[in-house]
């Protein structure tokens, strides 16, 4: 929406301003020189375009770049119109080139400033200037060719050591959390505890439901409801919500993050809602009654009465996941604070760069790289590789993972046997004996021990409460082997639980219905995997310990 407001003045006869609405709802004054698109501190939330107004170029060339930027502030994420901004800047600086000069420079410019001009004069013919219907025609036609390496090592898919090294990492660090612990309202104000906890949970519900972090910023409480229930959005069908009753799982809405036109960012949510586990929907249940309590004492810093009910109402359109600065805020009545947040606002929402930097904080040990950072692609790499190896079809892995049935089409055809046999040579490198022997202690009395199946104690936990509460489907000791939260005895045994553990590889061999479908046993081969590099640490670090003592 563009609203035109009068200036007051000797000039107002001459001149107008331009106010336009963001796709966060901001009102932005075209005449500013910086442009706030966010009301938090997310990537591309402000969009310095003052360079425009100081420039010498024509009047007309100008408002030929400021209506780019004004389409791309409403209609796409505030990082893609930032992207553009930087990117189209030092070539329109002294106005809009000539096509014969944009093709002389065409073969010097890197791939995003390609990207960016080809945008730019895209948007342009799209809004219906002919003259630079050729100018699209040739940056279209003369973009580099860049093709996304699903199995590269560092950016792509992560491999199973890898993954399960996340999860348990994920899950291991949410189960320490005390969430049943008496807080006060400055835990809320503080990014190290507050801000800590929100980062655990959407870590957790990142790779739970594999989707990008803007899509989990977006989140409100009224997107989390109970299977049965109905979100009574027009835009998402009776047919296609989750009506089972069974359990105590939720499903949750999620927003399309990538849309052309939407004019507010939380405007088309998926088609299908998504399933929420028992377990995680039990973490969201816990989570939200910490953000209760906060958001109680915060009312109460403030002299404003709420009932719990009234509190819970309330929440509906509130964030998610919110901004600590949330629990800092003071206002003299509830109705100023309801009218903070609707069903459409982003008031207070935790940025997507906030969500993102939690996930590349994750430790996870690796055996082909000395630094492996987690990122939401990565996980998306993960999960549509592992899927398109058990066969899932282009229309299902899409629906799993919010990409569109083409970029799924992809990883159909990817040759995983060859990256699996790289994976392969790398399993027992010094990067896992590293991060693992670090855990090799000789066992104190007072340690809780893990047993074996002579009832011989082979480990024991770092963290009793963690383990206690561990799902891992193989159990104990043969599950606890990589996990972060094990720590296996020198002296144990341990070469009895891998003699169990092939035998157990062997039965389920044989009793595969498709040899060709193997994927129910990697698990198991894993397992054994650790096993041995266990082994192979303890007897060195006995031998050198005899050493020493001789």
């Amino acid at each position: 929406m563009i609203q035109y407001k009068k200036q007051e003045g000797a000039k107002a006869s001459q001149k107008k301003t331009f106010l336009v609405t963001a796709k966060s709802g901001l009102v932005v004054n075209t005449d500013d020189d910086v442009w706030g698109i966010l009301p938090n501190k997310g990537k591309g939330g402000s969009l310095y375009v003052g360079w425009i107004h100081s420039s010498g170029m024509p009047d007309d060339e100008k408002k030929l770049i400021l209506d780019v930027l004004i389409y791309y502030v409403r209609t796409k994420a505030a990082s893609t119109a930032s992207g553009l901004n930087i990117n189209v800047k030092p070539f329109v600086l002294g106005g809009i080139p000539s096509l014969d000069r944009l093709k002389a420079i065409w073969s010097g410019l890197k791939t995003n400033q390609k990207k960016g001009l080809n945008q730019f004069f895209g948007t342009l013919s799209k809004q219906g200037h002919k003259r630079f219907k050729d100018f699209h025609l040739f940056t279209s036609a003369h973009l580099d060719k860049v093709r996304v390496n699903a199995l590269d090592s560092s950016s792509g898919a992560l491999n199973d050591s890898e993954f399960d090294s996340l999860a348990k990492q994920i899950n291991y660090c949410l189960q320490e959390f005390e969430w049943t612990g008496d807080r006060e309202l400055s835990f809320y104000q503080a990014s190290s505890f507050y801000g800590r906890l929100r980062n655990l949970v959407t870590n957790k519900l990142l790779l739970s439901i594999v989707r990008r972090p803007i899509q989990i910023s977006l989140l409100k409480w009224s997107d989390l409801i109970p299977i049965g229930a109905s979100f009574n959005d027009a835009r998402v069908r009776a047919a296609d919500e989750i009506s089972s009753t069974f359990g105590q799982a939720l499903q949750l809405r999620v927003f399309i993050a990538k849309s052309t036109g939407l004019s507010f960012s939380r405007g088309c949510p998926e088609r299908y809602p998504l399933y929420i586990s028992d377990n995680l929907s039990k973490v969201l249940m816990d989570y939200k009654r910490v953000m209760l309590e906060g958001l109680t004492m915060l009312m109460q810093s403030s002299g404003v009465s709420v009932d719990k009910s009234e509190m819970l109402s309330l929440m509906t359109d509130m964030p998610m996941f919110p901004d600590v600065s949330l629990f800092k805020m003071h206002f003299n009545s509830i109705d100023s604070f309801k009218r903070l947040f609707t069903s459409r606002s982003t008031a207070y929402h935790v940025s997507e760069a906030a969500v993102t930097s939690a996930i590349r904080w994750v430790s996870v040990t690796s055996d082909r790289a000395a630094d492996c950072v987690v990122t939401s692609n990565r996980i998306r790499h993960t999960v549509l590789t592992r899927g398109a190896q058990d066969g899932l079809p282009a229309a299902q892995l899409a629906r799993i993972t919010g990409v569109t049935v083409p970029a799924a089409r992809y990883y159909i055809d990817l040759d995983y046997k060859s990256r699996q046999e790289i994976d392969c040579k790398y399993i027992g490198n010094e990067f896992l004996k590293k991060a693992f022997s670090s855990a090799l202690t000789p066992g104190s009395e007072s340690d809780e021990a893990i047993f074996d199946s002579k009832f011989n104690p082979v480990g024991s936990p770092k963290n009793k409460r963690s383990c206690t509460t561990c799902s891992t489907v193989m159990g104990r000791p043969l599950g606890c082997y990589g996990c972060p939260n094990f720590r296996p005895l020198l002296e144990g045994d341990h070469k009895s639980v891998l003699e169990l553990a092939e035998d157990k590889l062997a039965v389920n061999r044989s009793s595969l219905v498709n040899p060709l479908h193997a994927r129910s046993i990697e698990k198991l081969e894993r397992q054994i995997v650790w096993i041995k590099l266990t082994i192979a640490v303890c007897d060195e670090h006995l031998s050198r310990q005899s050493a020493i003592e001789d």
